[in-house]
């Protein structure tokens, strides 16, 4: 494994350490608040008023994007993980 590469592949790991404390001391229940919030927006919307659905579902839509991110950087680390583990392997043989 070249060098720069075990570098890329240790940060990113890194970096998934960080975002997964975060997402544990912090996001997991920020999501969860925001969806309940959103979706009770959603259920007082009254017939009728498209500009309330439409900030609702805008809303919702920011929400999951951010969750998607969170989630990408989680599974690029888990990637990075397994890269650098069978770059060390493939250096013992």
């Amino acid at each position: 494994m070249r060098p720069e590469d075990q570098v890329q592949f240790e940060t990113e790991i890194e970096e998934t350490r960080r975002v997964k404390q975060l997402k544990d001391k912090f996001l997991d229940s920020f999501f969860k608040e925001k969806e309940e919030q959103i979706f009770e927006l959603f259920r007082n919307i009254p017939i009728g008023s498209a500009d309330d659905l439409v900030n609702a579902h805008h809303q919702l839509k920011s929400l999951n994007a951010l969750q998607i991110e969170v989630q990408t950087v989680m599974n690029t680390g888990k990637m990075a993980e397994m890269s650098l583990q069978q770059g060390l392997d493939k250096a013992d043989k």
